[in-house]
Formats: structure tokens, C-alpha cells, sequence
């Protein structure tokens, strides 16, 4: 269970990535026990309550010290949280070189958040050196085990060659995995670079497909490319770009049924 919260990190293809607590939805003793009687899972599970005041009062501090506590006994979700309350600044003097070292700890565990997020640090330059080649690799390891943030961000690293050869056949192939996901960055992304790269009619309608997936979500990048794509096109054009989106979203929203 990953409870939306107020982390918020800023990646660099200027959007902004709201980031979760992560409770993994273990059931709770009364939270009347003492901590010596929870499990890992359940502190972190406790403290993502004390963070919500969910059937206890709110108490930041509460929750810090039980997720450290997980945290210490290997618990990759509270390695986690702590990584978010350090980096938010929620209830603790925000300290990004802190949460770096948390979400270190997560992510070696195989937190693919955690990996995420340090890919977004190590390419900013927040709270780490600065180094895209450590980015890359990070967003890597996320995205190959499907997490589509990730398969984003490396798709866009490749699109710029940073951290890695300039590949724009690569760049695709990743944002394309993301954007079968449903994620609306990629999709922009995929639309536009199918857009760009546009060599026959079949482009231009897959193109118009994936940006008005992404423009129906208030992605403001892709109703500019699709404005400017849409003036191109015919009738008979648009209307199978039209069909196209229709079936890829069908797609999209029958996954996991």
C-alpha cells in the first residue's frame, strides 16, 4: 500500500513527481502495543498512521522513531519513508543528503521508489554529487523491473545522451514501455518523438494517437504538439489517429483485468 503524501521531487523534464509513504498493508496489533511487540511491518505500518492520523493523533516525531526502528531492522518501506520525511522536510529540518542515504539503503533492498528517486538526486546534483552516469544506472534498475517513472527517465536520458550514448531508438523503446502504462509523461514524450521522427503516414497517426492520450490529461506539452500535428494531417488522418488512441487506451485500461 503506498499512501499519497506531500514529498514532492522535482524532475528535470519539468514536471513534478509527487511521491508516496509506503505502508505494505500488513494488519495492525492495537496500536495501544508497546514497540517492542510489532514487527517491522508493522512499525512502519504504524507510523504511516501516525503520519495520517489514521485511528491515532498525528505525531511526525512518533512516526520517525518507529520507522527508524524499522528501518534499522532492514525494512526497505520505512527506509523508504525516512528517505520522503528527510527529503519533504515533513516533520524533521529537510535534509536531501539524509534522505539520500535512506533511499540508498531502500534501494539496495530493491525499493525500485527508492532507485527512482536517486536517479532524480544523482541527476539534479540534490543532496549528491552530481553524476548522470550513477543516474542512468539507478533509473535503469527501476525500469527494468517496470516501474514506468523510471522507464521515463531513462528513456529522456537517452533522448539527450546524458549519462549515456545519445539513442533515440532506445529513447523510444523506453518511454514506449512507459507510456503503455499508462503514464502520461511517456506518452507525451513517445508522441513527440514519433512526431519528430515522422517518416511515413503510419507515424503521424501513431504520433496523433499518443499525444491526445497525453492531452487528455491536461498534459499541456502534448495539446501544443497535437494542435501543431493536427494542422498536418487529413481528415481520413485524424480520424485513424483517433481510432488508434481509442484502442491503446483500451489496452492501457484493461491491464491487470
Amino acid at each position: 500500500m503506498r499512501i499519497l503524501f506531500l514529498a514532492i521531487l522535482l524532475s528535470l523534464s519539468t514536471s513534478f513527481f509527487v511521491q508516496s509513504w509506503a505502508g505494505d498493508g500488513a494488519p495492525l496489533k492495537n496500536v495501544i502495543a508497546t514497540a517492542h511487540e510489532l514487527s517491522p511491518s508493522e512499525l512502519n505500518e504504524l507510523a504511516v498512521r501516525y503520519v495520517t492520523g489514521d485511528g491515532v493523533e498525528k505525531n511526525y516525531d512518533q512516526a520517525r522513531l518507529l520507522w527508524l526502528k524499522a528501518a534499522e531492522h532492514g525494512h526497505a518501506g520505512a527506509q523508504y519513508n525516512l528517505g520522503q520525511m528527510y527529503s519533504a522536510g515533513i516533520g524533521v529540518k529537510r535534509n536531501p543528503a539524509e534522505a539520500a542515504l535512506w533511499y540508498q539503503r531502500a534501494a539496495n533492498a530493491g525499493d525500485l521508489l527508492s532507485q527512482f528517486n536517486l536517479g532524480l538526486m544523482y541527476e539534479s546534483g540534490t543532496g549528491v554529487k552530481q553524476d548522470t552516469v550513477k543516474a542512468f544506472t539507478f533509473y535503469r534498475e527501476a525500469a527494468l523491473h517496470g516501474l514506468a517513472e523510471a522507464q521515463n527517465s531513462l528513456g529522456r536520458l537517452y533522448e539527450m545522451g546524458q549519462g549515456v550514448e545519445q539513442n533515440i531508438a532506445e529513447a523510444k523503446k523506453w518511454y514506449r514501455l512507459a507510456a503503455s502504462q499508462g503514464y502520461v509523461l511517456a506518452q507525451s514524450n513517445l508522441g513527440f518523438q514519433i512526431y519528430a521522427g515522422k517518416n511515413n503516414e503510419e507515424d503521424m497517426i501513431e504520433a496523433f494517437a499518443w499525444l491526445s492520450l497525453a492531452a487528455k490529461q491536461n498534459n499541456a506539452i502534448a495539446q501544443s504538439h497535437l494542435r501543431e500535428l493536427t494542422g498536418m494531417m487529413t481528415k481520413r488522418q485524424i480520424e485513424a489517429g483517433q481510432r488508434m488512441a481509442y484502442e491503446l487506451n483500451s489496452e492501457i485500461s484493461n491491464q491487470g483485468k
